[in-house]
């Protein structure tokens, strides 16, 4: 039973989110969220988690997460219930890994940044690959490697194990980065620049600054010495005179 006395319609939320955040753009936390894969969804899921991102609601998968349909633990993106394999090999339609909808075909995201497919590197060579990773994927690769391990390049699983199948390093750490964050990042790097000049500047104006005003000190210094010479000779001339 209701309290309140009166209308009792709801009101909307105090704080209403009108305009999208605006993102750090020098945060790992921030390029973890905006690259995340909104892929094997509806037209819907899509916009949700869309909308999560752009307003800074979103957050990333910290654990393994277990399918609602085949019971085991391969789900590894935010905000899904079903596991790729299960979404995609569902008969007779396919299913959204986030509702569990059936759907005739998987809705694109908007931002390529964050479709899989569109980074993904097809007939590569292992050693290409592993040459293109950030140095800390390197070293487990080699890790892997100074112990014996054979490696093979998979376009759907990532870096794998020859003879076991077993993943090293899982497809979503090989993507790299789009067009769109390697603009950002040389738009970080002329902002650093720029910033940098004007630092220059600002210390050369100072130090010019501190220049003058030890040459008109010297000057000033100078300038009593010679007073007070005088004086001083002024004083010895009438001393001798008296």
């Amino acid at each position: 039973m209701s309290l309140r006395s009166g209308n009792n319609k709801k009101k909307g939320q105090k704080h209403q989110n009108t305009f999208t955040f605006k993102h750090n753009k020098g945060s790992l936390l921030t390029r973890k969220i905006t690259s995340s894969p909104l892929d094997l969804l509806c037209k819907r899921c899509i916009e949700i988690l869309q909308w999560k991102i752009d307003y800074r609601k979103y957050k990333p998968l910290s654990t393994v997460g277990r399918c609602n349909l085949c019971k085991e633990k391969k789900i590894y993106k935010a905000y899904r219930t079903i596991c790729d394999e299960c979404a995609i090999n569902h008969l007779p339609k396919k299913l959204c890994t986030k509702c569990g909808e059936e759907v005739d075909e998987y809705e694109k995201p908007i931002n390529s940044r964050n479709n899989p497919e569109s980074g993904v590197k097809k007939n590569v060579p292992v050693i290409e690959v592993v040459k293109g990773l950030k140095k800390k994927y390197q070293k487990t690769v080699y890790r892997k490697i100074n112990k014996g391990v054979k490696i093979n390049y998979d376009e759907e699983k990532g870096i794998i194990d020859r003879e076991t199948k077993e993943v090293i390093l899982p497809l979503r750490n090989i993507v790299g980065k789009d067009y769109e964050d390697s603009e950002d990042d040389n738009e970080e790097e002329e902002e650093k620049e720029e910033n940098y000049d004007k630092i220059n500047e600002d210390e050369n104006e100072n130090k010019n600054i501190k220049l003058n005003n030890n040459d008109n000190n010297n000057n000033i210094i100078i300038n009593n010495e010679q007073q007070i010479n005088k004086i001083n000779e002024i004083n010895s001339i009438d001393i001798e005179k008296k």
